[in-house]
């Protein structure tokens, strides 16, 4: 394999580029892509702040597929670029362009209509509140996430705000995305000041592991036996 010496942010060798060879653009690490370029991902590269396309948390996206699909110089970019890619652990606030998509996904695990999901994180990326929501990507699909409100649906309303909603897709557990997802979510809110935080589980063993203990039991709605309730401090 011959030695690339400079790549664009989309990954493309740009010495066997054609839009390169052909003036179309110009260096990209220098200046800003030529308005109509069939490859324009440097603004969006900048605005992220991240290295390259294969960075980033919906890669690939719709404009890059199609860019990727040019040539052979642009399908090696592609599979390039998957290699960059890493499980990425995120606030909502960070992606919110993900917010329809995460509802989708959410409702599609638990249940709940997707409307319901969709108030509370549109709540949270409003600033009315700062119960967030917390998603896990592999390239632009979501693999796991959870949720932070006020009442999980039991009857200990004095004890708030309750993780709720947390999932991982079963090709990615045994990983430690939902313990990453679980810290990210404490560590979060108490840098808004809100401690601690609880949670209603049929789990025993699992969310010790990340500094969670039991806390009492509380009564689910519509169930006919108390669940176990957590606090992390």
């Amino acid at each position: 394999m011959k030695e690339i010496k400079k790549l664009g942010f989309c990954g493309v060798d740009c010495s066997a580029c054609p839009d390169y060879l052909d003036g179309k653009c110009p260096d990209c690490r220098r200046t800003i892509w030529e308005e109509g370029c069939a490859c324009t991902p440097v603004e969006c590269c900048k605005k992220k702040k991240i290295d390259c396309c294969g960075q980033c948390v919906v890669f690939p996206c719709e404009m890059m597929l199609s860019f990727y699909e040019e040539s052979d110089s642009h399908r090696e970019a592609l599979a390039r670029m998957k290699k960059l890619r890493a499980l990425r652990f995120f606030t909502l606030r960070e992606c919110p362009e993900l917010k329809e998509k995460a509802a989708a996904w959410f409702s599609g695990k638990w249940g709940v209509p997707e409307e319901a999901y969709l108030e509370c994180m549109e709540a949270y990326l409003s600033g009315e509140t700062e119960y967030g929501w917390y998603l896990c990507l592999d390239g632009g699909e979501i693999v796991g996430g959870l949720g932070v409100i006020e009442n999980d649906f039991h009857d200990r309303k004095d004890l708030f705000p309750n993780v709720c909603a947390v999932y991982t897709e079963e090709a990615y557990r045994g990983r430690g995305v939902a313990g990453r997802l679980l810290d990210l979510a404490v560590e979060d809110q108490r840098a808004h000041g809100v401690s601690p935080v609880y949670l209603v589980t049929d789990h025993t063993g699992f969310y010790e592991r990340y500094g969670w203990e039991f806390f009492c039991l509380a009564q689910g709605d519509g169930e006919d036996h108390p669940t176990r309730l957590y606090i992390h401090r």
